[in-house]
C-alpha cells in the first residue's frame, strides 16, 4: 500500500498576513499491541482547539509497524510508537501536536516554515507532556526523591515552611536539608544520577520545548509527575557528577528551572532586556546549550531562535552596546531609544508570522543551507552586530589539524560538544578590548550589514602580533580524579628542575614557578570559575584585585607543599610565600588548574611568555591580539593567509587585561595589521 502523503499547507499570502498554520494530530483510541491509527488536521495554531504537545527524543531506530494515517501507513521511530501507545486513551481520541508527524519531515520549505514558528505550538498548548521513556526499576524512587527536593526548593520561595535558623542564609539552610535527605539514601541518588543520561536531556530541541510551554507533565509509562520537580534535582545532581569543565546540560537545565519560577527576580540577569519566553542573549545560551545533541546540526542554532533575545526580537542585534556605566544618561537614552525600536518592530511583525522586520538572513530557518553554511554565516553575524566583539571566535575548538577542513578554522563546529573549558568566552579579560569610545570594537573587512561578504569563508580582522611559539608540552588530559602533572609539564619546557624554588636571573616580578602555575588555571578565571554566583554578583569594582590575590594565594598553597627552609628565596621572600599560602586553597589551585588546562597545551614563547593554548598548537605558531577578542589568539601562518588555532591565555596582565592594547591603540606602540583568517 501506498505510503501516507500530506496534505499542503496553505500557501504564504503575497500581501497580508498569513495565520501560522499546522496540523493537529487526532489520535485513535486503543489499548495494547492494536496499530496505531491517527488523522491530521490542518490548523491556526493561534485559533486551535484544546491540544497536547508531545515532548520527547527521537531516536533512530524504526517502528516494528508503521502509524495509520487516514488509513494509509507512516513509518515512525520506536521512541514515537512506544509514546503513543502509552498516551493512546482506549475509548476516545486525544489531540497532540507531535513534529514528525505534523510536520511534513521530507518537505524542506515546510520544515523551514514550520520552525520559524515551533515556539507556538508549545506555547498555545494546553499542555506539554514530556515523555522520558520506561518505566524502568528504580524510577518510582526516582519520583518521590524528586517531589521531595521540589517541596523543599519550593517552601524556600516563601510558599509552604519558613526556616527559623537565622545563622545562615535561606539557600544555605535549603542545600543543607536537601543534602543530608539525598545522603540518606545513596542508592535513589545513583538512579538519579543514571535517570538524568537519559536521552531527552541532552536533546536541543527540548529546551525550547520546555521553556515555552505553560505546563510541563513528565511521563514514563504510566507514572507522572510535574517536570518542574525532576528539574529541581538537577544541580544537585551536577554535584555528584565528575566533570572537568562547566556548561553541561545539567546545568543548563537546571536555570531553565529557575528562569520558570515564579520568584526568580532573585537571579543574576545576563541580558539588559525582559523579552517575554526569552533566555537571554543568543551567545549566553548558546554557550549554555553547547554540549547538547541534534540530529539535524543546524538545529543547534535554529532551535534557539524561540527563546533568546535576538531569536525573539531581532532588532535588538542592531542596536548593541558595550559599557561600564549602564546607569548613565546616555545609556538610559539609549535603552529607551532601543525599547522604542524594538516596540515599532513589534508592532509590524504582528501583521504576520512571516514578516520579519529587523531579522537577519542569518536568524531565519533555512534547511536549504548546509549546515556548514548556517554555522559560517551566523558566527559571521555574531561577531557583525554591534557592538562588535570576537566572544564566539573563543568556541572555536578544533580537534583535528583544520588545514584543508571543508569548515573555515573561524567557524565553530556547533555540532561537536566542547573539548575544553572556556577563557574568552565567559567576559573576564580584555585582551582586543580598551578604555575609550568605540562604536565597534573589533575592526572587521569585508563584512557589510546588508548583502554577503565578497569571501564569505574570508574572516578578515584587524590585530597585531605579540610573539611565536617555540616550546610545547603534550596535551593535558588528566580525569578528573588525577593532579594536573605540574612538575611534569615544567621539565618539558624547561632543563631547571621545579624545586627547590629559585629566582632566576634578571627575573622580574613573580617567580617563574609562581607564573608557570598562574597560567594553568588561566590566571584568576580559574578562582572567579569557582567563586559562587553570589560572590560575583556582587564584587564590586574589587573583583578583579580580589580574585588576583586569589589566584596567587591559591598559586602558593600548591608552591608551599613541598617547599622548605632550604629554598635559595631570601628569609622574607620565603616568609611572604608562606603568608601567602594560608590565604590559600590547594583544593581549589587543583580544580581551577585541571578546568582551564584540560585538553590544552601549556608553552612557551620566543620573549619568554607563557601561555596555555589549544590541543593542537605547534611550534611556530603565532599569539595575536585581535580587536575586539577578551583572549589573544593563536594562529598559524600560511602562505598567504592565516588559519585560527584557537584562543589563548598568555602570562601577562598588561597584555590579558587591554593595557597593551591600549598602547597600540592610542600611542602605535606596535603596527597593526589585518588578519586574514580561513
Amino acid at each position: 500500500m501506498d505510503q501516507y502523503h500530506y496534505n499542503p499547507l496553505p500557501p504564504i499570502a503575497e500581501l497580508g498576513s498569513t495565520p501560522p498554520f499546522t496540523r493537529l494530530l487526532l489520535l485513535a483510541p486503543g489499548i495494547g499491541r492494536y496499530p496505531l491509527s491517527c488523522s491530521l488536521t490542518i490548523v491556526d495554531i493561534q485559533n486551535p482547539p484544546p491540544y497536547e504537545a508531545l515532548s520527547y527524543s527521537w531516536g533512530r531506530e524504526s517502528a516494528a509497524g508503521p502509524l495509520w494515517c487516514h488509513g494509509r501507513p507512516l513509518q515512525i521511530r520506536v521512541n514515537l510508537d512506544i509514546a503513543l501507545r502509552h498516551l493512546r486513551l482506549p475509548h476516545q481520541a486525544r489531540r497532540l501536536w507531535v513534529d514528525a508527524l505534523c510536520i511534513d519531515q521530507s518537505n524542506i520549505d515546510e520544515r523551514s516554515r514550520q520552525v520559524r514558528y515551533m515556539r507556538l505550538m508549545y506555547k498555545h498548548a494546553a499542555r506539554t507532556i514530556v515523555w522520558l521513556g520506561l518505566r524502568t526499576p528504580g524510577i518510582d524512587e526516582v519520583f518521590q526523591l524528586s517531589q521531595i527536593v521540589a517541596d523543599i526548593r519550593n517552601a524556600n520561595g516563601g510558599s509552604a515552611t519558613t526556616i527559623k535558623d537565622t545563622s545562615m542564609g535561606p539557600v544555605e539552610q535549603e542545600l543543607d536539608i536537601i543534602t543530608e535527605i539525598l545522603d540518606a539514601h545513596p542508592q535513589v541518588v545513583m538512579q538519579l544520577v543514571d535517570f538524568f543520561d537519559r536521552e531527552y536531556f541532552m536533546r536541543i530541541w527540548c529546551v525550547q520545548e520546555v521553556v515555552v510551554s505553560a505546563w510541563c507533565l513528565a511521563k514514563c509509562e504510566d507514572l507522572e509527575i510535574n517536570f518542574m520537580s525532576l528539574l529541581s534535582c538537577m544541580i544537585h545532581v551536577n554535584m555528584r557528577r565528575c566533570s572537568v569543565f562547566a556548561g553541561k546540560p545539567l546545568e543548563f537545565w537546571n536555570m531553565i528551572y529557575m528562569l520558570k519560577q515564579p520568584g526568580r527576580s532573585n537571579m543574576p540577569r545576563i541580558s539588559e532586556h525582559e523579552i517575554e519566553g526569552s533566555m537571554g542573549p543568543m551567545y549566553h545560551t548558546l554557550t549554555g546549550t553547547r554540549d547538547f545533541q541534534a540530529t539535524d546540526p543546524r538545529d543547534k542554532i535554529f532551535s534557539l531562535f524561540g527563546i533568546t533575545d535576538e531569536g525573539l526580537m531581532p532588532v535588538l542585534a542592531l542596536t548593541g552596546v558595550l559599557s561600564s556605566n549602564k546607569n548613565s544618561f546616555p545609556m538610559r537614552l539609549l535603552k529607551r531609544a532601543q525599547r522604542d525600536i524594538a516596540d515599532f518592530a513589534q508592532s509590524i511583525n504582528k501583521t504576520g508570522p512571516d514578516v520579519d522586520f529587523g531579522r537577519n538572513t542569518a536568524l531565519k530557518a533555512d534547511y536549504n543551507k548546509a549546515h556548514m553554511e548556517v554555522y559560517r554565516d551566523f558566527t559571521r553575524f555574531m561577531i557583525r552586530k554591534p557592538p562588535r566583539m570576537l566572544d564566539i571566535l573563543s568556541h572555536v575548538q578544533h580537534i583535528g589539524n583544520p588545514v584543508g577542513d571543508s569548515f573555515p578554522s573561524w567557524v565553530p563546529k556547533w555540532h561537536q560538544p566542547r573539548s575544553a573549558s572556556l577563557i574568552g568566552g565567559i567576559g573576564v579579560y580584555l585582551s582586543g578590548l580598551c578604555n575609550g569610545h568605540f562604536r565597534y570594537f573589533a575592526v572587521l573587512q569585508d563584512s557589510p550589514l546588508a548583502g554577503s561578504s565578497i569571501h564569505p569563508n574570508t574572516l578578515s580582522l584587524d590585530g597585531y602580533y605579540v610573539d611565536r611559539v617555540v616550546l610545547l608540552s603534550a596535551v593535558i588530559d588528566t580525569s578528573v580524579e588525577e593532579m594536573v602533572p605540574v612538575e611534569d609539564l615544567w621539565n618539558q619546557l624547561f632543563n631547571t628542575s621545579f624545586f627547590p624554588l629559585a629566582r632566576h636571573p634578571n627575573t622580574k616580578g613573580d617567580l617563574p614557578q609562581m607564573a608557570f602555575c598562574k597560567t594553568l588555571s588561566a590566571g584568576f578565571l580559574g578562582p572567579i570559575a569557582t567563586a559562587i554566583s553570589h560572590d560575583l554578583a556582587n564584587g564590586g569594582e574589587n573583583l578583579g584585585q580580589k580574585y588576583r590575590a586569589q589566584a596567587h594565594a591559591d598559586a602558593a598553597a600548591y608552591l608551599s607543599l613541598a617547599e622548605s627552609n632550604n629554598s635559595t628565596l631570601s628569609p622574607v621572600e620565603f616568609a611572604s610565600l608562606r603568608e601567602a599560602a594560608s590565604r590559600g586553597s590547594l583544593a581549589r589551585f587543583h580544580r581551577s588548574s585541571q578546568t582551564f588546562s584540560y585538553n590544552r597545551k601549556v608553552y612557551l614563547t620566543q620573549n619568554g611568555f607563557l601561555g596555555i593554548g589549544p590541543m593542537i598548537m605547534n611550534k611556530g605558531d603565532e599569539v595575536c591580539v585581535l580587536f575586539g577578542g577578551r583572549v589573544p589568539f593563536v594562529l598559524r601562518r600560511m602562505h598567504d593567509h592565516h588559519v585560527l588555532v584557537g584562543e589563548t591565555y598568555i602570562q601577562d596582565d598588561e597584555i590579558m587585561c587591554g593595557k597593551l592594547t591600549e598602547g597600540v591603540r592610542f600611542r602605535n606602540q606596535l603596527p597593526t595589521m589585518t588578519f586574514h583568517i580561513r
